[in-house]
């Protein structure tokens, strides 16, 4: 028993708030029960005021009225609150509680121990002790719950009731005290044992109820999830019976959402899906019948064009659980991407990726040896349309170009657009095909024809180069490349034509690639050297200027002309390497000579390409502290045939930097005479073919007299390049030449003798240096 006490005591910690104020509000119920005990009290008290004739006595009982009277207001009170006990205030009414019953039960037992020791009444002794003892037995029982309030009230009650029984000198007495003790230990083993009955059956129910509450709570979050969910689901059992379903599921299957019941087969759910969907479901339903089909996923086209995945599950209980996913949406965007990478987005046609593809697999099952023709189309012109008329424009003219060659082509052959403006048509050369001749025309012809593009009257051309397989090779990415080295010749040869590949184009390109890294090597091992020829007044001879010119010497190539070298530096876009280089030497040695001289530097229409130029000029000055002024770039026309725009910008910058511009060439071009209203240029060079033929062709004395007179008459110096005789030189001056270059005078000077030859001439170049800097210049030309 005080095992079990002391387990019970520890216990105490260890209950829930919840439990302790169930049993608290336990100790209030049934109120009768309450009330009966301090009825039974007031009766007795009452007797005993009558009968006792002993004031200790009497006022014991009044104590036990009163305290009786003030149980039954607290119970009446804590019934009309109608508030029950919660974790907040289980402490106070517990207390409440417990200092009332150990009062009464305490008054109660005093009052009997005093009346059996005090007043010799046998009929008194009967009521009191039978009272008490009742009433401790049934406390016991009642308030087991709260162990420390039961066995306070049954100790105050029963142990002064049976001390005094003990102490009576009637041995009867001390027979019923002795077993009134020992009954007050039994009660204390029932109390605990009732108490922990109790506290076992209040945890089991609030056990329940936490479990109850959180299926409950589990159940709805399951029918939450399950009614809002983006994916249709529904479960048979294994006989075939539907047991649950959301309503998604009625909106994927179109069918009506009222029309499923709980028990329906799978055969009878497929009934409320459309006829003509029903064939997607195959599988009959059954568990037991169907076990190969019991797991799969697979994608199905509904009527409407909508795209369902549906995935089939078997669990381990034999319940099938399907779920249906509208993935339409998903569908759409791969198909979008896969638009994206094989179609060309402004067109319609196909784009390089698909292109390459679809040639490939021409190629590979061509099994009979059919010849195929690849069709290279560059349009000529067409970057103008951009600059000038703008991108949306040019857009559109894509588009016309498009549909106008899928119009020449029609179903004969494959068309795409590789990018830019460039096109490809693959066509199977069968006996009733065009021959590539006449396609080429067709196509050459519809794209030479106007086109009315957003009001806008834009004529254009097209070059094209052709390949054809297997005798110009099998491989697609070979006749690719041969197709483009035939455009290339086309557009060499003056474009708005075709051209067929030729193995004489491979060689070229060969030759090309191999002069290409041997320039790479030449700029890396600093092969490269510049050479100066004065440019000379044509009145006084005092040297002008000197124009910068670079040579080459190979290992193995010996010397290479700078026309051949620079341009195919020009076609591998490595002339703005070169001419970065020439740039800073050229003014690296020009900051060392002994006088002012300038330096005339030509500049390609491909460095315009090379758009920090300018800021890279203005940091070579910088570097070598040489004067703005003392530097002339010379250009061509031709650099207005790529982006006049652009052009005009950078040559804005070099004359914000303060260098000069001179206009390379001129004459040769198709708009010589308009390049001279675009920029204020600081000198016009006539080209050198019309001075070599002053002699024997008229024409050219023409253009060479009225480009001097163009000169004078805009105030602008003009130079005559490549005057090899007298005669040449005389009749230049007299047309009105400022300036003359050429062999006559001097031929170009490594730096070492430029520099002698400022030192002697001092800036002058009179007849008496002609003949020393003739012999000087045979010894030492860099030529």
């Amino acid at each position: 028993m005080f095992k079990r006490l002391i387990e019970t005591i520890r216990s105490e910690k260890n209950l829930s708030a919840t439990i302790r104020a169930q049993l608290v509000d336990g100790l209030f119920h049934p109120f009768a029960s309450l009330i009966s005990g301090a009825v039974a009290g007031l009766f007795i008290a009452t007797v005993l005021s009558f009968t006792a004739n002993d004031a200790l006595v009497e006022n014991m009982a009044y104590a036990v009225v009163i305290i009786a009277l003030g149980r039954i207001a607290l119970g009446v009170y804590y019934l009309r609150s109608g508030q029950p006990v919660t974790p907040q205030n289980v402490n106070q009414w517990e207390w409440a509680y417990a200092i009332g019953g150990t009062a009464f039960s305490l008054c109660l037992g005093m009052v009997t121990f005093f009346a059996v020791l005090r007043i010799d009444n046998g009929a008194i002794h009967l009521m009191l002790t039978t009272t008490t003892a009742a009433y401790a037995a049934s406390i016991a029982g009642r308030n087991a719950s709260r162990p420390w309030v039961a066995l306070g009230q049954l100790y105050f009650a029963s142990v002064p009731m049976g001390l005094g029984l003990v102490l009576h000198d009637t041995v009867f007495y001390e027979v019923v005290g002795a077993a009134l003790l020992i009954f007050m230990f039994g009660m204390t083993d029932i109390t605990l044992a009732v108490r922990k009955t109790i506290i076992n059956a209040l945890e089991t129910r609030e056990l329940n109820k936490e479990l109850a509450d959180s299926f409950e709570q589990q159940a709805n979050l399951f029918d939450g999830a399950l009614k809002n969910m983006s994916h249709g689901l529904c479960m048979f059992d294994r006989d075939n019976k539907l047991l649950v379903w959301n309503p998604i599921l009625c909106e994927i299957l179109g069918c009506p959402p009222d029309r499923l019941r709980k028990g329906e087969s799978f055969q009878e759910v497929l009934t409320l899906i459309h006829p003509a969907d029903r064939d997607h479901f195959a599988f009959n339903g059954n568990v037991e019948t169907d076990k190969a089909k019991a797991n799969f996923e697979q994608t199905v086209q509904l009527e409407d064009e909508r795209f369902v995945d549906v995935s089939s599950r078997q669990t381990s209980t034999g319940n099938r659980v399907l779920v249906f996913a509208d993935v339409t949406e998903q569908k759409k965007a791969e198909a979008k991407i896969r638009s994206l990478a094989l179609v060309d987005q402004l067109t319609g046609l196909m784009n390089r990726t698909s292109l390459q593809t679809a040639f490939r697999d021409v190629l590979e099952n061509n099994t009979t040896d059919q010849e195929v023709a690849v069709y290279f189309i560059d349009l000529d012109h067409f970057k103008n349309v951009n600059d000038t008329l703008g991108h949306p424009v040019g857009d559109d003219l894509l588009q016309q170009v498009a549909k106008r060659i899928c119009d020449v082509c029609m179903d004969e052959c494959d068309v795409g657009r590789m990018a830019g403006d460039e096109f490809l048509v693959i066509q199977k050369l069968s006996p009733h095909a065009r021959t590539p001749e006449i396609l080429s025309s067709q196509i050459i012809d519809a794209l030479k024809q106007p086109f009315n593009v957003a009001s806008h009257y834009v004529r254009i051309g097209a070059s094209i180069g052709i390949a054809i397989s297997p005798k110009d090779g099998t491989d697609s990415g070979l006749l690719l490349k041969r197709a483009d080295m035939a455009l290339y010749a086309a557009k060499n040869f003056g474009r708005n034509r075709f051209e067929f590949f030729e193995p004489k184009m491979d060689q070229k390109a060969q030759q090309v690639r191999a002069m290409e890294l041997d320039i790479k090597y030449a700029l890396e091992a600093n092969q490269f050297r510049l050479a100066f020829q004065p440019i000379v007044d044509a009145n006084t001879f005092e040297i002008s200027g000197l124009e910068t010119l670079i040579r080459w010497t190979h290992e193995k190539r010996g010397r290479v002309a700078p026309s051949v070298f620079i341009q195919v530096a020009e076609q591998t876009g490595q002339v703005i390497e070169i001419g970065r280089w020439v740039l800073r030497e050229a003014i690296r040695q020009a900051s060392k000579w002994p006088t002012d001289t300038p330096i005339a530097v030509n500049f390609s229409a491909v460095q315009f390409q090379d758009t920090d130029f300018p800021k890279y000029l203005k940091s070579q000055l910088r570097r070598y502290k040489l004067a703005p002024e003392r530097v002339e770039l010379e250009i061509t026309e031709t650099a207005f045939f790529q982006d006049e725009v652009a052009t005009l910008d950078i040559l804005n910058q070099f004359k914000a930097i303060g260098v000069k511009i001179s206009l390379d060439d001129f004459g040769t071009g198709f708009s010589s005479l308009s390049q001279l209203r675009t920029f204020p240029y600081h000198k016009i060079k006539i080209d050198g073919s019309f001075v070599r033929d002053l002699e024997t062709n008229a024409s050219s004395k023409a253009v060479a007299t009225a480009v001097a007179h163009i000169g004078q008459a805009l105030n602008i110096r003009v130079v005559a390049e490549c005057v090899e005789s007298k005669e040449q030189l005389e009749y230049l001056r007299d047309a009105g030449v400022s300036e003359i270059q050429g062999f006559h005078l001097c031929r170009p000077l490594n730096n070492e003798d430029i520099v002698s030859l400022l030192e002697i001439g001092k800036g002058k170049f009179d007849r008496d240096f002609l003949k020393e800097i003739a012999e000087r210049s045979d010894k030492t030309a860099a030529q």
